[in-house]
């Protein structure tokens, strides 16, 4: 299965932005689309005014994916039928390939993985009602697959429905959780009981397939407020270890591409998930 290389326009874009960004990218992320009332904002509402742009990208056989939620926004008082009938119906109307729930500042406890599983699958319904399916993914914090089961039960919850998860790896710090900047906690560093079992190989043991883990990195130190910021060229040698080490996973995801001077990132991280072999030191 080939890997993907996902990534997130953030703010107002152009056609001829995308033309300069785009090709190392399998599937284009275009936020937000905020909630039911509200509607869109940032590079999703420039798409929703230029369809020339998702026309373009189609053409090149990339997805386009709209983003809902965002770091700013809780939706959770919204009833999740109808937060995902509404969002599944605008990604539908303005012909994305896919939704993606970026769903953040939330308690995740039993109640909201509930909403998380009850938006997912009403997505997936109003979709197939439609006769046009969506992609869905879900863009989780990587602790958010160690509370109460977490990402893991919505997993479980939802039968495979969700195509894929952009795990954010980055502003956690290195006490509660870890800053993920090297290749162990990323990959193959494995926790017991309660304590962070968050790298790729812990959350494969959790169930979650290893093909729908995409793992999230911030394209430019300006895109993440904390830590988790890789050197391009690291993070090319990281990958490329996991991937001579025979671990399973998706893809590489990064935000933003506003910040893909020429879309060089998303074309290095291509070429790496394509071959393995880069000789730099980790």
């Amino acid at each position: 299965m080939k890997k993907k290389v996902v990534g997130y326009f953030s703010n107002w874009i152009t056609l001829a932005d995308i033309e300069s960004k785009y090709e190392g990218y399998t599937d284009l992320l275009f936020s937000f689309w905020q909630d039911p009332k509200k509607g869109v904002i940032g590079a999703a509402e420039a798409v929703v005014n230029n369809p020339e742009i998702i026309s373009f990208l189609k053409s090149k056989n990339k997805k386009c994916i709209l983003a809902a939620g965002g770091e700013y926004l809780n939706p959770l008082n919204f009833d999740p039928k109808i937060y995902g009938y509404n969002l599944a119906n605008f990604a539908i109307q303005h012909q994305f390939n896919g939704v993606d729930l970026d769903i953040e500042n939330i308690i995740m406890d039993s109640q909201t993985i509930q909403w998380l599983v009850d938006v997912t699958i009403a997505v997936n319904k109003t979709s197939m009602e439609k006769n046009y399916p969506l992609q869905i993914s879900h863009a989780p914090q990587a602790p958010y697959f160690m509370f109460n089961g977490g990402y893991s039960e919505i997993e479980r919850k939802t039968n495979g429905i969700i195509d894929y998860y952009n795990i954010q790896y980055y502003n956690q710090g290195n006490w509660e959780y870890q800053s993920y900047e090297n290749y162990n906690s990323l990959f193959e560093t494995q926790y017991n009981a309660v304590l962070n079992p968050t790298s790729i190989l812990s959350i494969t043991k959790q169930n979650v397939p290893s093909h729908k883990l995409i793992l999230g990195k911030p394209i430019t130190p300006e895109d993440v407020n904390n830590t988790g910021y890789i050197p391009t060229e690291k993070l090319e040698a990281i990958l490329s270890k996991a991937i001579d080490n025979k671990i399973e996973f998706g893809g590489i995801m990064g935000w933003k591409v506003d910040s893909d001077i020429n879309g060089e990132w998303g074309l290095a991280m291509s070429k790496t998930l394509q071959n393995s072999k880069v000789n730099i030191s980790i």
